[in-house]
């Protein structure tokens, strides 16, 4: 008895037929489109029995879809339903992202998130070279003159884009700051046409920035992440080349926001705002 007791202590719990299940809705999340029987089989290993009985019970909890009664399958509805009880920071879907584009450029990256009629930089992942961006300790998301402000203000409904505006008169961080409030609009305009936002030296004279928007799963600005630059290391092919890579990756954080239903307002991330770091 005791030897028996010992044996299946030790024995592996791994289930296999749950294994075979997730392999199998894997490879259907693999192609949005669909899989048929067959090309499940071939990608699975499984004999097509042993499949279609996998598809036949998750079809009938919803979690398969098919096109007619001998059609491609897809993942169904209910694993949407599932995916949106997984509750993820925006901080940690965006670090990856921001980690990504420190690598590829070598510059320091920026995270801010809107909060009420403000904003505050959540996250700074810093380039090591000897020349870097280093702000005061009270730097601020100014929304009229960071990239990061105008590429969250640029996209939000037009009350609480104007309310931005209404309140003290806005900052003159350097000569190149812009401080008409009908420019600043006209500014807005132009980052939501071209998707991106730039700051040339209107918070810090010799640094630049570029700065993309991020949107929660109602298609609301919530945040942006943004790129600052010495000037010497600048150049238009540089600035190209990262709004691109910005929009991607704002795109790519957009699309995560929404596939796990990230409301921002609701979900409002409880890090402590980065402190010391450029705007």
């Amino acid at each position: 008895m005791q030897n028996e007791f010992r044996t299946a202590e030790h024995r592996d719990p791994y289930i296999d037929v749950v294994g075979r299940v997730l392999k199998v809705a894997e490879a259907l999340a693999s192609e949005p489109d669909g899989l048929t029987l067959n090309e499940l089989a071939r990608r699975t290993g499984y004999v097509k029995s042993s499949v279609h009985r996998i598809l036949y019970s998750l079809k009938r909890h919803g979690y398969v879809e098919q096109d007619g009664s001998r059609g491609a399958y897809k993942l169904g509805i209910q694993f949407a339903v599932l995916a949106r009880g997984v509750k993820h920071s925006l901080l940690e879907l965006a670090r990856p992202l921001l980690r990504e584009l420190l690598e590829r450029f070598d510059e320091t990256v920026y995270l801010a998130v809107l909060r009420d009629n403000a904003a505050l930089f959540l996250d700074v992942q810093e380039t090591r070279r000897d020349l870097r961006l280093v702000g005061p300790l009270d730097a601020q998301v100014h929304f009229h003159a960071t990239a990061a402000g105008k590429a969250i203000a640029a996209f939000l409904p037009a009350e609480r884009a104007h309310s931005l505006l209404n309140g003290e008169p806005l900052k003159q961080l350097t000569a190149r700051t812009n401080v008409d409030p009908v420019e600043v609009r006209r500014d807005w305009a132009k980052v939501m046409r071209a998707g991106y936002a730039t700051n040339t030296e209107e918070t810090i004279l010799g640094a630049i920035f570029l700065g993309a928007p991020v949107f929660d799963s109602r298609r609301m600005a919530c945040a942006s992440i943004s790129i600052g630059v010495p000037k010497a290391r600048y150049s238009a092919e540089l600035g190209r080349e990262m709004a691109g890579a910005l929009m991607e990756a704002c795109g790519r954080l957009s699309q995560s926001l929404g596939r796990t239903g990230y409301t921002h307002e609701s979900q409002l991330v409880e890090s402590q705002p980065v402190q010391g770091r450029l705007l």
